[in-house]
């Protein structure tokens, strides 16, 4: 299997998607080919803005649609982050 035919699998998913330069990109996969990845709904950020605690800090991107080129993706990982707030632990405020 190659990582084209893994990504196809993942259409329709939202994930995280580093490129070879650091930037990051957050979104639904619309589709992906041997060339193009086209991810909708879209938030990105750049390697520079994680925080002490490894948090990365996303920027809506304003186009309805971002083309990624597939020979620069370095990593992808299904979002699977709740949207919900942290829990606090018990007796703190």
């Amino acid at each position: 299997m190659t990582f084209v035919e893994e990504m196809q699998k993942l259409t329709g998913s939202e994930l995280v998607i580093i490129m070879v330069d650091g930037r990051g990109y957050r979104g639904v996969l619309d589709g992906v080919d041997a060339e193009v990845a086209v991810l909708t709904s879209v938030y990105e950020t750049q390697n520079q803005e994680v925080d002490e605690r490894g948090f990365m800090f996303w920027r809506k991107v304003l186009h309805s649609r971002v083309f990624l080129r597939v020979p620069m993706i370095m990593r992808v990982w299904p979002w699977d982050i709740d949207a919900q707030p942290a829990a606090r632990p018990k007796g703190k405020k």
